[in-house]
């Protein structure tokens, strides 16, 4: 009896699958989605040159808001949140405004200077459509606390530099 468990045993070994064994797939990055230095799971921020929209794209919402003029709230708009689409040195969130308009938001890790005195470097540049409309602009890692706040690693400086330049005004 045995001897017939182990020939058993034996047989069922000997035996293999047709079956191909699956390719490994890649791990996700431990340090997450990143455009260059930039991350992309933290809050960023892409303005224009002359600070009359601005576009905070953040895990769990998208919000543009256009201003109106100085010292103005603006309007403000929600974005459907989304996950970005990322291609080599590209993100691209593919949403919807409330109204149902298609909406694209792409981010190049491409270095975009913002005109004025003193001019302000940012990590990426920015793109966005709604339906016809194409705004473009300059795009980093949001401060921590708000316009007047420091913040990040890789974006204090153009950031700094910026919300001094917007206090002088």
């Amino acid at each position: 009896m045995r001897a017939l468990a182990i020939a058993a045993l034996l047989m069922l070994a000997a035996c293999g699958s047709t079956e191909k064994a699956e390719e490994p797939k890649a791990a996700p990055s431990p340090r997450g989605a990143h455009l260059g230095d930039v991350s992309l799971n933290k809050p960023l921020r892409a303005t224009d040159n002359a600070l009359t929209w601005s576009l905070e794209v953040a895990p769990g919402s998208i919000t543009l808001t256009r201003f109106a003029g100085r010292g103005s709230e603006g309007d403000v708009s929600q974005f459907y949140p989304v996950s970005p689409k990322i291609d080599g040195d590209k993100a691209v969130w593919q949403t919807k405004d409330t109204l149902g308009q298609p909406v694209t938001i792409t981010f190049v890790n491409a270095r975009c200077t913002e005109g004025g005195a003193p001019a302000i470097e940012r990590p990426l540049t920015a793109e966005l459509k709604i339906a016809d409309k194409v705004f473009h602009g300059c795009a980093g890692v949001r401060p921590v606390d708000g316009p007047n706040s420091a913040s990040d690693a890789g974006n204090a400086s153009a950031d700094n530099v910026a919300d001094d330049v917007g206090n002088a005004r």
